[in-house]
């Protein structure tokens, strides 16, 4: 298989929903379980519910700039997706990206 070069545009984007998945735990460990004892207030659920909604986006975001970027390069969107991911993970759990935030 040949090598699957990325673009930096392709890597800003898989590292702006890693931070934001990252921080979307981060609230989670800060807040506990909701379903634990007296669970969340309704402030915790908010913060939790904008940043999965932007998590969700830039997901979208990336998936589908991973779609774009196989189709035009003629490589397999699974082989591009996972070659981000170790690009930018390097093996790691999703992290936050000071320049990606």
């Amino acid at each position: 298989m040949a090598e699957i070069r990325l673009d930096d545009d392709l890597i800003r984007l898989q590292k702006r929903a890693d931070t934001t998945w990252a921080l979307l735990h981060e609230i989670q460990d800060r807040y506990g379980r909701p379903s634990g004892e007296g669970g969340w207030q309704p402030e915790a659920h908010e913060e939790w519910q904008a940043a999965w909604l932007e998590w969700g986006e830039r997901a979208d975001t990336v998936r589908g700039a991973i779609d774009r970027w196989a189709q035009e390069s003629g490589q397999s969107r699974l082989d591009v997706e996972a070659r981000l991911r170790g690009e930018v993970r390097g093996g790691k759990n999703p992290q936050v990206w000071l320049e990606a935030a």
